[in-house]
């Protein structure tokens, strides 16, 4: 990374989040529904493409928490597999150390391609954390990718793979697991598709880091909300049933070839949750020490979301919120 962009990131994470907000301060947070449940407050922070931070009662889980933001297309925009990993280190480290309220307990992981999983083994090896028991939740396909990668061998051994299906308990909130799908391009074909059923060499290409099982989880805080957390723009509707999450961050990318969607997503949480986040609507390769990366969210992807909501509980008292990078919204109960 050249000196200007360290620089940038340098000041705008050394103030906090709000230093990448137009303006130079975040907004004060929007009204939530009020149906929203009170108790313990539960922070959500944008990391960019589909990655977030969730915080509460001092503790942290990370989800597909990406932040090399390397080239990923061709000369024509389109999804290139044949080019190199080039993983930017300072760029982790500095928002890792600035950026998140502090060492994650938990990392989850949706599937296996280069915007979700690689700069997971980065992390994974930080000093800063070694101190600190970090479990991390992925297929078995990303497992084994973590393991090419580097991935230290005592951080390896709290890497636990899990299926659509898996309800966890840790102290103090679970985790359950669902079986998701990946997005369809234009062609109706998946980037990078394919499974690992032993660690390859190491991967050198964004096409080497496959996409494994796709998965979505939903994390509930005793005493405070439930946030469902998907990372791509395709659902299994049926693998959702009887979900009821109080927020729902929901993928926004390209989505043409898929039916219906995110309607059917909707629709298989019963009644849409009380807010809604889009994710994954960024342009993935903007610095997020650059003050004007926030623009590159695409306005469309809150507007589809907003009407799907509207067109599914016409009325309702969802709220569909416009993520800032690496601002914390506060998700609380009202009064």
């Amino acid at each position: 990374m050249g000196q200007s962009r360290r620089s940038v990131l340098q000041r705008a994470l050394g103030t906090g989040a709000a230093g990448l907000l137009a303006g130079g301060a975040a907004p004060p947070p929007a009204a939530l529904p009020r149906r929203m449940p009170k108790g313990t407050a539960l922070g959500l922070r944008w990391l960019g493409v589909a990655g977030w931070e969730l915080s509460f009662a001092g503790r942290s889980v990370l989800f597909d928490p990406y932040l090399s933001r390397m080239p990923y297309t061709d000369g024509s925009g389109a999804l290139d597999p044949a080019l190199p990993l080039r993983l930017d280190p300072e760029a982790v480290e500095h928002v890792a150390e600035k950026g998140l309220t502090g060492v994650p307990e938990l990392i989850l992981i949706s599937h296996g391609h280069f915007d979700h999983l690689a700069d997971v083994p980065h992390l994974l090896s930080r000093p800063g954390w070694s101190r600190r028991r970090v479990r991390t939740l992925c297929d078995t396909t990303s497992r084994h990718l973590l393991a090419a990668m580097g991935t230290p061998a005592d951080r390896m051994a709290d890497v636990v793979a899990v299926s659509g299906g898996d309800h966890l308990q840790f102290d103090g909130y679970s985790v359950e697991v669902f079986r998701s799908l990946h997005s369809r391009q234009q062609d109706y074909m998946s980037f990078a598709p394919g499974t690992r059923d032993a660690a390859p060499a190491r991967p050198r290409t964004l096409g080497d880091l496959v996409e494994g099982q796709t998965l979505a989880f939903q994390v509930s805080v005793e005493g405070g909300p439930s946030v469902l957390l998907t990372g791509t723009s395709n659902v299994a509707e049926r693998e959702l049933a009887g979900a009821r999450p109080d927020v729902a961050v929901i993928g926004m990318s390209g989505h043409a070839a898929v039916h219906g969607y995110p309607d059917r997503l909707l629709a298989a949480l019963g009644s849409p949750p009380g807010v809604l986040l889009p994710c994954h609507h960024d342009d993935m390769v903007t610095p997020l020490g650059d003050s004007g990366v926030f623009r590159t969210a695409s306005p469309d992807a809150v507007t589809a979301l907003a009407q799907a909501a509207g067109r599914r509980a016409p009325g309702g008292d969802t709220r569909v919120l416009a993520p800032r990078h690496l601002e914390l919204l506060d998700i609380t109960g009202l009064q």
